[in-house]
């Protein structure tokens, strides 16, 4: 490598590292995270695409009360969780999902009926659902529900998913390894989470399926731990600002 090209090198490591992208920060955990004025009884850290589900399952009237937290793939995109009741993957799944058309428009949840990969129809689906709500915090997306469940169901398929809107529309999500791998057994009779009071939103079955509503509430996480988060990119963007002018140095 020749001296001359040692600065640029060094100069190209700082734009990179201050780069408005780096700084976005995952969900916190499920345990951490919380909601304004709703609680669930358990939570779930989801194996893939950084997604979050909280949920409340009342036998006596086999209703589920569930929040799924994920971030889309790029601003104003798309996030999805659902029910499949006769497969284990995307297609079959009646699901909930969550857009922004752009950055001025508000997020609104509809129910969506994935036929298969290349048949996905917003409208009514095989669950009674109610009480549905869409929230956006930071680049994080919220769909809040409640599904009337099959009396005596335990396990239930579930899937979620993230994708792209493109000119206004639902584009495909990726078919990376973490994508595929979105999917897995929801079992509703044991706790996976901490003991909380039920959900603030109980089931509402005079609520349209289709029904929507704007961001309201804030997702409140827990604070960075040290070293992580807000501090390690304070230390990093001051590491690279050293970099920078060491960069310039070599350069006069």
């Amino acid at each position: 490598m020749s001296s001359s090209s040692f600065p640029f090198l060094l100069f190209s490591l700082f734009l990179f590292v201050i780069h408005p992208t780096f700084f976005q920060s995952t969900i916190p955990s499920c345990k951490s995270l919380k909601f304004s004025n709703r609680t669930f009884a358990n939570c779930n850290d989801l194996p893939t695409l950084n997604a979050v589900l909280h949920w409340t399952y009342n036998p006596s009237n086999s209703s589920l009360s569930m929040a799924f937290t994920a971030k889309p793939s790029q601003p104003n995109g798309w996030v999805a969780w659902g029910l499949n009741p006769n497969g284990k993957g995307m297609a079959g799944a009646q699901a909930l999902l969550a857009l922004k058309t752009d950055p001025s428009s508000p997020i609104t949840v509809s129910t969506y009926d994935i036929k298969s990969y290349g048949e996905i129809n917003k409208g009514p689906i095989s669950f009674k659902v109610g009480s549905l709500l869409a929230e956006e915090t930071g680049s994080a997306y919220t769909i809040f529900g409640t599904w009337e469940l099959p009396t005596g169901q335990a396990k239930f398929n579930q899937i979620w998913q993230v994708g792209p809107v493109t000119n206004g529309k639902i584009s495909k999500h990726e078919f990376a390894p973490p994508n595929l791998g979105a999917k897995q057994v929801l079992s509703l009779s044991g706790s996976t989470g901490p003991a909380a009071s039920p959900s603030g939103t109980p089931s509402d079955p005079t609520v349209s399926p289709l029904s929507s509503a704007p961001s309201g509430a804030k997702i409140v996480g827990s604070a960075p731990a040290p070293g992580s988060g807000e501090n390690a990119g304070e230390r990093l963007v001051s590491s690279a600002l050293a970099l920078g002018a060491l960069a310039v140095s070599f350069l006069f």
